[in-house]
């Protein structure tokens, strides 16, 4: 079920429940609650790199649909150009004809590229799928936090409950991430923000306390 129990320090926190708990449940108790914390940090970096991953495949896929309908109009009037004027570019300016016409070509093909909407790596549907991955991640470590601020110190809730809701956590958490794993360049964005936003909140700590 849960991993080993490894005595751990720190604030125990605030018990929700008076009644008196054993030694060995304490430590499991406690320890658990740095699991949970752990997992809550691993899920909000995850889904600060998906939503940021989300971001740049939406940008990307806008201006992809741009310059589709800019090349698929200039590739139409091309194609008309060559279809009703070709003699008489070929007579004026022989190098610029097969230009329109490999322009018209390259157009057609880029607009169908960009318009295919079943292919799985398209600009498109990473946005959509990065997105759903950022919420899922986020619903878990909101759950993941609940347990721990609200459930970890209740007595009334015993150690198999718990163990159960953390094994149940970590099998989701698992499942979420074979299904859209978050891009290395994202990730490594996303834990460098977090970094320094604990490093902002432990100055104001700081400089409150004085």
């Amino acid at each position: 079920s849960f991993i080993a129990v490894r005595v751990a320090e720190g604030a125990m926190g605030a018990s929700i429940s008076t009644q008196k708990i054993s030694e060995e449940d304490r430590l499991k108790r406690q320890n658990l609650q740095n699991e949970l914390g752990k997992m809550q940090h691993s899920l909000r970096v995850t889904a600060a790199a998906h939503y940021l991953s989300s971001e740049h495949y939406k940008s990307l896929d806008t201006k992809l649909q741009f310059a589709s309908v800019i090349l698929g109009s200039f590739g139409t009037a091309a194609s008309v150009a060559s279809k009703l004027a070709w003699k008489m570019m070929v007579s004026n300016s022989p190098r610029l004809a097969p230009i329109v016409v490999a322009t018209s070509t390259t157009s057609v093909l880029f607009t169908a590229v960009v318009n295919v909407p079943n292919v799985q790596n398209a600009p498109a549907n990473l946005y959509k799928a990065h997105f759903k991955s950022g919420i899922q991640c986020q619903y878990l470590e909101k759950r993941a936090k609940f347990v721990s601020e609200m459930e970890v110190w209740d007595t009334k809730i015993s150690w198999q409950t718990l163990a159960s809701k953390y094994d149940a956590l970590l099998k989701e958490k698992t499942e979420v991430n074979s299904q859209m794993q978050s891009e290395y360049w994202a990730y490594r964005k996303a834990l460098k923000k977090n970094e320094e936003k604990q490093l902002e909140k432990k100055r104001k700590e700081a400089f409150y306390q004085q």
